[in-house]
C-alpha cells in the first residue's frame, strides 16, 4: 500500500528534519511513529502528504486513484470559522454522492444533531471530531495523523481514540499515526516505529501482538511500554 525507501528531508544546515526513512504500510494496517520532539515525525508527514517535496529518496504507493490517494489531519482541527459544521465536513467536495458519505460520517463521529452549529459551539473534543468526518469524506485510502488528540484532555482523549478504532474498523483506511503518547500508539496501532535523533532516523520497530480492541491495563501492552521507553532512554517513574 505505502513504501518509503531511504527517504531524507533534511534543513537547518542538516540539524532538523529526518534522515534515510524506510517505512511500509500494508492494506488497512495501523502504524505508529513515536520519537521525542524535533526527530522530524512533523516533517515526514508532510513529505508524504505533498505538503513538502523538497526530499531525496522513493515514495510508492499501490493507490489506484491518486485523487483518494492521503488524508492529513493534524494536531488542531483548523475548522473555518465562519463555516457550519456541516460546510466545514463538505468544504471543496462538490460530488453530489459524497452526501450520503458525509451523513455517516457525521452519525459515525457522533454529531448529528449539530449539523448547523459553528466551531465556536463546539467543545475541544467535538471539534476533532468534525476534523476526523472531513479527513474521511474523500475516502482516502492512506490516512496521515499528526497527534490529531494531543491538545485534548485524558477523558475525551481516551473517548476518542476509542471512536478511532471503530473507524479503523469501519473503513480499513491504511493509517500513520504520528504520537507522543506511548499507551495511545500500543492502543491504536498494529506496529510501532521508533524515530530519534537530530536529523531523525528510525531507531527500532514494534510489532504488537494482540488483538484490537485492547484493554487499557493489559499486562502485555505495559511490558512493550518498558520496552518503548527504554528504547527512547526513559525509565517510568
Amino acid at each position: 500500500m505505502l513504501a518509503v525507501n531511504q527517504v531524507t528531508r533534511v534543513f537547518q544546515n542538516g540539524k532538523a528534519g529526518f534522515k534515510n526513512v524506510s517505512i511500509r504500510l500494508t492494506k488497512g494496517e495501523v502504524v505508529g511513529v513515536l520519537g521525542t520532539s524535533g526527530c522530524g515525525k512533523s516533517t515526514l508527514l508532510r513529505v508524504l502528504s505533498g505538503l513538502d517535496a523538497h526530499y531525496q529518496g522513493q515514495i510508492d504507493t499501490t493507490v489506484s486513484d491518486s485523487e483518494h490517494d492521503f488524508g492529513m489531519m493534524f494536531q488542531e482541527p483548523r475548522l473555518m470559522p465562519w463555516l457550519s459544521v456541516w460546510e466545514n465536513i463538505t468544504f471543496g467536495v462538490a460530488k453530489k454522492q459524497n452526501r450520503d458519505l458525509a451523513i455517516d460520517l457525521l452519525q459515525t463521529v457522533g454529531l448529528e444533531g449539530f449539523e448547523n452549529h459553528y466551531p465556536k459551539d463546539l467543545s475541544g473534543g467535538m471539534a476533532q471530531r468534525v476534523a476526523i468526518a472531513r479527513s474521511l469524506l474523500n475516502r482516502p485510502e492512506i490516512l496521515l495523523l499528526d497527534e490529531p488528540l494531543s491538545a485534548l484532555d485524558a477523558f475525551t482523549k481516551m473517548q476518542l481514540q476509542d471512536l478511532l478504532l471503530s473507524i479503523f474498523e469501519k473503513h480499513q483506511t491504511t493509517t500513520l499515526l504520528v504520537t507522543h503518547d506511548i499507551d495511545e500508539a500500543l492502543y491504536l496501532c498494529d506496529r510501532v516505529v521508533i524515530m530519534r535523533g537530530q536529523p531523525g532516523r528510525i531507531q527500532t520497530e514494534i510489532a504488537i501482538d494482540k488483538p484490537k480492541p485492547r484493554s487499557r491495563g493489559d499486562a502485555y501492552l505495559a511490558h512493550l511500554k518498558e520496552e518503548i521507553l527504554r528504547e527512547l532512554d526513559f525509565t517510568r517513574v
